[in-house]
């Protein structure tokens, strides 16, 4: 018997690209391809640490008054809107595919996130929430004594 070791990546991977083939299915509008009335939802990672927990969200295009971040009951919510370019009349645009619209990515922190301990970053078109551990959770080193 052959074990196979089980990627958790390629099945978010998978359940990402069925989401995106039927946000395209579902948003297209009668034009066909390059529709400005798609939803956009914005791309998220998110790790953990021995410290805490990094969520890192694509917001390409904004600025941090485009977007809010919130905390309530247990839940961090990043929401917000990018907003379509202006086009003047004198443009000649062949193609659109950049999405935008208004967004809700929404959490629910592990029980040993340290809630009063969030800190956000925003550079580059990319916000990086930092939320710490409560130290209790923390791994501790436990010290063995001789008894002489």
């Amino acid at each position: 018997m052959n074990l196979i070791r089980w990627k958790p990546g390629e099945l978010y991977s998978l359940r990402r690209n069925v989401d995106r083939m039927f946000d395209s299915l579902w948003n297209q509008s009668d034009g066909g391809e390059g529709t400005d009335s798609a939803i956009w939802t914005p791309s998220v990672d998110i790790a953990e640490t021995e410290n805490g927990y990094v969520i890192s969200a694509d917001l390409p295009g904004m600025n941090k008054e485009d977007f809010d971040i919130s905390f309530s009951n247990g839940r961090l919510a990043i929401s917000g809107e990018r907003k379509a370019e202006n086009r003047t009349g004198k443009d000649n645009v062949h193609r659109i595919e950049r999405l935008y619209g208004k967004f809700t990515r929404s959490f629910d922190l592990p029980q040993d996130a340290d809630t009063a301990r969030i800190d956000a970053m925003y550079k580059d078109g990319v916000l990086t929430l930092t939320i710490g551990k409560a130290e209790e959770a923390k791994p501790k080193q436990i010290s063995v004594k001789v008894h002489a």
